[in-house]
């Protein structure tokens, strides 16, 4: 599907954001500080690469759905066939053929959850607004 800019990089900080508070307190002291709000940019950059890496691939992949005044909804099995195609192609591009090599259940695992980041992903995104219907103000 496509996004724009700001959809995509509102899912990538949310996804982020939530993966840094589910960190043990220990792990996120470590990190630069105790909540997402009180980390500096530097010590969010390596986040939210990481859920860059995992989360736009998976974005892309999920099924052109043109909404407007909403957020786009999807069903459980287009958000596991986009996580599952997004996890093949970053397994099959560090060594081509480990997706189909690895554990039928460890693929299960890693597609529920790939879904599960892609939820909140989509959820975190603003409203979609009409691009034929967008008013410029006079001043520009």
């Amino acid at each position: 599907m496509k996004f724009t800019e700001r959809e995509m990089t509102v899912a990538v900080e949310a996804v982020a954001a939530r993966s840094f508070e589910a960190l043990p307190r220990l792990l996120r002291s470590r990190a630069g500080g105790t909540s997402w709000d009180t980390l500096s940019k530097g010590d969010r950059y390596p986040l939210l690469a990481a859920s860059g890496d995992l989360v736009l691939p998976a974005l892309t992949a999920l099924p052109e759905r043109p909404t407007v005044g909403a957020t786009p909804t999807f069903t459980d099995e287009e958000y596991e066939a986009a996580a599952e195609e997004a996890l093949r192609q970053r397994a099959d591009r560090s060594e081509p053929g480990s997706w189909d090599g690895t554990a039928e259940r460890k693929r299960r695992k890693a597609v529920a959850a790939g879904a599960a980041v892609l939820r909140i992903a989509v959820a975190a995104m603003p409203v979609r607004q009409d691009p034929d219907a967008l008013i410029v103000p006079d001043h520009l």
